[in-house]
């Protein structure tokens, strides 16, 4: 049996019997799409929350040894020197820092209302804290010590607009600032006031001094332990606190979700090899006659079972394209439903489908295979 012959014959085969390899490629791409899109979210997720888990917030806190509220002082934690986050920056690029904001709080009078005032590089703090909306410009610099951020419950309280002006009275100083972005976060940034740092250390009277340093490093608990043993051996005179606790969460999610849809995925590709497996017992069944009379005329084991081995592989070819689709799209679904994302497209979930699939229905045919090989042609063409 030639070549172009075999192809022809394997073309016709699959004319004539579309409706019923239609119904098997289905039952592959139900179980492949599960699997696709478990691979899809575990491949893509890891890499997404490693770039864009920091959209929480910083994970890694810098604090001074001891909380202290000194007597008769409005500020509410004790300070370190500033000259850390000189030190910060010379470790940033031998850590793999993302990103880093030094911040300074203390406890002000506006308009008869005590006030948190937290003084910060603007600039860092949109890029820990993305998740921030800002209604006007904002700060436009960290040396601009004339404007400031209101958070939206401190304006609703004050009666603040964009454009306005504000006396802030700490320590038995006071400075005016002017309103240049209403912020709404959703969370304590909400209740506070947001100078820049320089302003809020020149109106505490803490020069050079901040109250906590937020860091920010790619995800993955091993990566964040390793990246808080070296801060601590280089910054021993402060406290490195980490914020696993989102980090765990979301790993935890997203192993557990993989592991149910590779449960379940295994489930319905055993079902699916079932379905390809009858689809193709019952093709040799109905084939005997044309067997046999294949090999009356040459045609060896060999062919036959190459003829129908071609038949599962298109089968599986079909469905494993048909089922990474379907996958994908189940995994933008999920990916938006608990991680509020999409999720990245790669190629690798694409293949593994493609082979996945062909793998499964090649392996549900070689019982149906085996028998049609061992079919004998005298007999099956003596009509026994």
């Amino acid at each position: 049996m030639g070549t172009e012959f075999f192809l022809r014959l394997l073309c016709k085969s699959l004319q004539n019997r579309a409706q019923k390899l239609l119904t098997a490629a289905l039952a592959v791409a139900l179980g492949v799409s599960l699997a696709a899109a478990a691979l899809t979210i575990s491949l893509g997720m890891r890499t997404q929350m490693s770039q864009s888990l920091r959209a929480y917030g910083a994970n890694i806190l810098l604090v001074p040894p001891l909380e202290r509220a000194q007597k008769g002082a409005t500020e509410l934690l004790g300070t370190m020197p500033g000259e850390i986050v000189n030190r910060l920056h010379d470790l940033g690029s031998k850590l793999g820092l993302l990103g880093y904001a030094p911040l300074l709080y203390t406890v002000a009078e506006v308009r008869s209302q005590r006030v948190a005032v937290a003084g910060i590089w603007p600039d860092a703090m949109r890029q820990l804290s993305p998740w921030w909306q800002l209604e006007g410009k904002g700060i436009p610099d960290r040396a601009d010590t004339g404007q400031s951020l209101v958070g939206i419950s401190v304006a609703r309280k004050l009666g603040l607009r964009i454009g306005d002006t504000l006396t802030v009275t700490a320590q038995g100083r006071s400075r005016t600032f002017r309103v240049a972005g209403i912020l709404t976060s959703g969370g304590s940034e909400d209740e506070q006031i947001f100078v820049t740092l320089r302003a809020a250390q020149e109106l505490a009277n803490r020069h050079g001094r901040v109250s906590l340093i937020q860091v920010s490093v790619l995800t993955g608990q091993n990566r964040i332990e390793n990246v808080i043993r070296n801060l601590e051996a280089n910054l021993p005179e402060v406290i490195v606190q980490s914020r696993l606790q989102v980090v765990q969460a979301e790993e935890r999610i997203l192993s557990r979700l993989s592991f149910l849809l590779g449960l379940i995925a295994a489930l319905l590709i055993g079902t699916s090899a079932l379905g390809v497996a009858a689809s193709m017992i019952t093709s040799v069944l109905e084939r005997t006659r044309e067997i046999g009379l294949m090999k009356a005329l040459g045609a060896g084991s060999g062919r036959v079972a190459a003829l129908f081995l071609a038949e599962a592989a298109s089968i599986g070819l079909f469905g494993g394209g048909a089922g990474y689709a379907l996958g994908v799209g189940l995994a933008q679904v999920i990916a938006r439903s608990v991680f509020q994302g999409g999720v990245p497209i790669t190629g690798t979930p694409a293949v593994a489908s493609i082979l996945l699939g062909i793998g499964i229905a090649t392996a549900a045919s070689l019982a149906p295979v085996r028998r049609a090989v061992r079919i004998q042609p005298a007999i099956v063409l003596r009509g026994e």
